[in-house]
């Protein structure tokens, strides 16, 4: 992966001297080689990370034949058959690296160039004749990508630290933001934490001309119903997700792979041993009696004959400390911790691996899928009565963390409270309601936390994750399979058993899901964290627009006994230390 920069506008020497200051915070997301380039109307920058193309891959990079340049963090998975077609068309290329195969698809098909390409990634064009800024993101959201404009200028950056750090960017915090941590326990994909600094939504491309910036999807899950029996659509799933892998081991550095023992990384490891000459790097982290499923992953590492490393992690507070620190925006989700040490432990021996993320958004993997199906008599009466469909109970109760009456006991100001934080999703294409909350989880939680999770935390170590689930063309087929394929009463994923089942052993299929969390509870009653929690809560820096009163009581009702308010608790002590390692970064 790499990092990107640019800003449009200003005056030339002010622009070159805030790009470059502002490049050295990227330098974790590409410790290989940094530069900026100068137009006299923009400039961009580039911090690499190198891992396809390691000799003349080097960025900002110019086109041989026109007057245009590219920034990009990425990788362009198709990006050989897109040169292919592209030198059948007349285009000629002076690298062998994708980043030029996306300027000249950018040159053959103008702004329809992303739906050209299968890949993670996040760019940006500058067209000096035209003046014109192009930029576009990945269809799922892996790779980050963040704006701010003024009346004169236009700045982008890979993270928020980039344009925080020009100097030119108002860096007031933004409070629905706050108040949508608090709903979800993540900031939701198009909202920053920052209210005048915004993300480009996943699927989306967006131009900047003239001083006008236009935004707009390029794609969407959509509905068209496969007509293939169930054992035709396992066999089409298998053939998509290998292709998938296949790709995804494309790389001019050793590829590894996270492996937890779960569904989705063990299907993940097995596809990509098949396609690797020697044996594949896997790597696990546990906690000990709290979370251990390193017996599992060890297990599947046996089976598919990987060269499998392994780690008991005891986590420390500074640990926690320094993934708050990286991480610009507040995450409640207690996985990332773990996530930044296992891609820790993984850096040492590779630059890429790849991950089992998207399985469970694909196909059913979470529990309240299977939560449909059990929705006690009280809850169908109340959908009755008030119109509510299990999607719309899930919404409510499911996926929110503090409800609208909770969050108003805990604002001063109650009217930070926003009373639906979903009213931005567009579900429409939804026929189904379990399919309204696979809309959701798709278009919300994956970019909003898990992606964004798995971003930060391994650039935090300047490592490449690559998912083979995230591929459109998989995801589009898994979003018209019957509900029935991917999930009944008891168990999800019955679709991938059935396809890629002869893979493992049976049991990754049949034990109980655990998930990449982390021990929450535990964590919070070590002494060094309580003593933290106490002296945070005494006098807090969320008591500039939260209750103090109210803070402290979810925090003495945990340590009292309650420990079912344990990540409630997490969350606020979480956002509590996240303005304390930010202290200065931000404005009230």
């Amino acid at each position: 992966m790499c990092g990107i920069i640019g800003m449009v506008g200003g005056e030339r020497g002010a622009r070159e001297t805030a790009v470059t200051q502002a490049i050295g915070t990227l330098t974790q997301r590409g410790p290989d080689a940094h530069a900026t380039l100068p137009f006299p109307n923009a400039t961009l920058g580039h911090t690499r990370l190198s891992i396809i193309d390691l000799s003349t891959g080097d960025q900002p990079m110019k086109d041989n034949a026109h007057d245009m340049a590219i920034t990009f963090n990425g990788e362009i998975f198709n990006y050989k058959d897109l040169r292919r077609e592209l030198e059948q068309k007349g285009h000629h290329f002076s690298t062998t690296s994708d980043t030029e195969v996306i300027l000249k698809t950018y040159i053959e098909y103008g702004d329809r160039c992303p739906e050209h390409l299968d890949g993670q990634f996040a760019f940006a064009i500058w067209d000096d004749e035209r003046k014109r800024l192009f930029m576009a993101r990945d269809r799922f959201g892996e790779k980050p990508f963040f704006y701010s404009k003024t009346d004169n200028i236009f700045l982008f950056a890979s993270e928020i630290k980039a344009l925080l750090a020009t100097g030119l960017v108002n860096n007031t915090l933004d409070r629905t933001s706050l108040d949508n941590y608090l709903a979800l326990y993540f900031i939701p994909p198009w909202r920053s934490i920052y209210r005048d600094i915004t993300p480009l939504l996943p699927a989306h491309r967006a131009v900047f001309e003239r001083g006008t910036l236009t935004t707009e999807r390029y794609w969407s899950l959509t509905q068209n119903r496969s007509p293939l029996s169930y054992d035709e659509a396992a066999q089409h799933v298998r053939e998509i997700l290998a292709a998938s892998a296949k790709s995804r081991m494309i790389a001019d550095v050793e590829v590894g792979v996270f492996l937890s023992g779960g569904i989705d990384s063990s299907i993940v490891t097995a596809l990509a041993q098949s396609h690797t000459k020697g044996q594949l790097k896997s790597f696990s982290v546990g906690f000990g009696d709290y979370i251990n499923e390193l017996p599992y992953a060890r297990e599947v590492a046996e089976r598919v004959g990987t060269d499998h490393y392994e780690r008991n992690a005891e986590v420390s507070l500074e640990d926690i400390r320094a993934v708050t620190r990286y991480y610009d925006e507040p995450l409640g989700d207690s996985s990332n911790v773990p996530t930044a040490l296992v891609s820790k432990i993984a850096r040492e021996k590779v630059k890429v691996v790849l991950s089992g993320d998207g399985g469970d958004e694909l196909f059913f993997g979470y529990g309240h899928y299977r939560a449909h199906w059990h929705l006690p008599k009280v809850k169908r009466l109340l959908a009755l009565v008030l119109g509510y469909d299990p999607y719309a109970l899930y919404k409510r109760s499911g996926i929110t963390m503090y409800s609208p009456r909770e969050r108003a006991e805990l604002w001063k100001d109650t009217s930070a409270v926003e009373s639906d934080p979903f009213s931005h999703l567009d579900l429409s294409a939804a026929e189904t309601p379990l399919q309204k909350i696979n809309l959701l989880d798709m278009y919300l939680k994956l970019p909003g936390d898990m992606l964004a999770k798995v971003d930060r935390s391994s650039m935090m170590h300047s490592l490449e994750v690559r998912s083979p689930f995230l591929n459109h063309e998989l995801a589009q087929f898994a979003f018209n399979l019957p509900d029935s394929y991917k999930t009944d009463r008891g168990r999800g994923k019955l679709i991938l058993e059935k396809a890629c089942g002869d893979l493992l052993p049976a049991t990754v299929f049949t034990r109980k899901k655990q998930g990449f969390g982390a021990p929450v509870k535990h964590w919070l009653r070590e002494e060094s964290v309580h003593k933290l929690v106490d002296e945070m809560f005494a006098d807090s820096r969320l008591g500039a627009f939260l209750d103090v009163g109210a803070l402290r009581s979810y925090s003495e009702r945990f340590y009292g006994g309650e420990g079912a308010l344990s990540y409630k608790l997490w969350m606020l002590f979480t956002l509590e230390l996240w303005m304390r390692e930010h202290e200065g970064a931000y404005t009230l």
